[in-house]
């Protein structure tokens, strides 16, 4: 698996948001997302960057709050779509060349990053939000592309 180490700037993201979420109910916030938005009005938020992004641990890997969006340089076009907003602050990153359908290679990834590669190079989770970043294509293609982004510190 390719991994890379990145320092990002801080960056917004704009979506539909749930609390307290579960891995099998992720797919029908991204559908909705699409039922309620067009694809121009989510690309005009930003450059185009699709997210989900996992936040608000509360200490408990498996209780997060998630986020289906696309970056956002506009504050006020999401205001006026009615989206919820994540602040996303400045952090490293150790992101993670993903390949084959949506959801497998994402769990496959998550259990490499967590299980394998930060004990193995000395960081552990940074506990700030991470992301799945889509790019086009179909997603349950054996060579469907995407990445993952897990917030570092060194221990």
């Amino acid at each position: 698996m390719n991994v890379r180490m990145e320092t990002k700037p801080s960056f917004k993201v704009a979506g539909l948001a749930v609390k307290n979420a579960q891995n099998e109910n992720l797919p029908a916030l991204w559908d909705r997302l699409f039922s309620e938005f067009s694809m121009p009005q989510l690309l005009a938020l930003g450059n185009g960057m699709s997210f989900g992004a996992c936040y608000d641990y509360a200490g408990d890997p498996m209780s997060f709050s998630y986020i289906a969006g696309f970056d956002l340089t506009d504050p006020d076009r999401a205001a006026k779509l009615g989206l919820e907003i994540l602040d996303v602050p400045e952090a490293e990153y150790a992101i993670f060349e993903l390949h084959g359908p949506v959801p497998n290679c994402i769990h496959q990834g998550w259990d490499y990053a967590m299980g394998t590669w930060l004990s193995e190079n000395g960081y552990r989770h940074a506990g700030t939000p991470d992301f799945e970043n889509y790019f086009e294509g179909d997603l349950n293609s054996l060579d469907y592309k995407m990445e993952l982004w897990v917030p570092i510190v060194k221990i």
